[in-house]
């Protein structure tokens, strides 16, 4: 199996087709690792991140997209909220993808009431300025490495929790949410990394597929 033929994944004409009427001339990307993280190398599937096959993808309609990813590995959101949505903020992005919480979910603690407020004043302000959002749900990361295995129901719990307070502020605030924690994969090879909590090639290509299948809901609606 490779890209090409995974049910879970866009070809190439297919996420072009969903992007074709694409606004969008400037894109940011904030977040932790979830953003940020090139995944390991899976055969027919590459390891390129997620974030850069989306501007790949709107690329093909505007070559002259301005894209940056200020995403970094390990911040919680509170501090995704504190050091990257100024820097955001001034590079007036058109469309700008907001991709944490995860970090919050592995913790040793979790306050998804905390992570909600962090969401909130990371969406406002780039609501604020036109620009079109859309934030990412963290994908069941419950069964993606052995360290986790004896914490699978807590983390499970916190990621359905996390879900559902995303989606929520996000249609609060006229966001568009893309829900990867229920999104179905066909079978095939693990989209988890074997030694960390993060995406690998197959993972960043499904989250990447999810993706520009909002956007082409979102353009349908702007």
């Amino acid at each position: 199996m490779g890209e090409v033929d995974d049910p879970s994944c866009l070809t190439e004409a297919e996420a072009r087709k969903l992007v074709a009427e694409s606004p969008w001339r400037r894109l940011v990307v904030i977040g932790d690792g979830a953003a940020k993280c090139a995944g390991q190398p899976v055969a027919g599937f590459g390891c390129k991140p997620w974030a850069d096959r989306v501007a790949d993808v709107l690329r093909t309609v505007c070559p002259g997209l301005a894209y940056i990813n200020l995403g970094r590995r390990d911040l919680l959101a509170a501090d995704v909220r504190a050091r990257q949505v100024a820097k955001a903020l001034a590079l007036k992005p058109t469309l700008a993808v907001i991709a944490c919480g995860g970090t919050d979910v592995l913790g040793d603690s979790f306050d998804a009431y905390a992570v909600e407020i962090e969401l909130s004043r990371m969406i406002g302000p780039l609501r604020d300025t036109g620009c079109a959002v859309l934030t990412m749900g963290v994908p069941d990361m419950s069964s993606s490495e052995p360290a986790l295995a004896q914490r699978r129901a807590e983390v499970r719990y916190r990621v359905r929790l996390l879900a559902e307070r995303t989606e929520a502020i996000s249609l609060r605030h006229g966001a568009h949410y893309v829900d990867l924690a229920r999104r179905p994969v066909s079978p095939g090879p693990s989209p988890w990394s074997s030694n960390a909590p993060y995406l690998n090639g197959r993972g960043h290509a499904i989250a990447a597929a999810a993706v520009i299948q909002s956007l082409g809901v979102l353009d349908k609606c702007s």
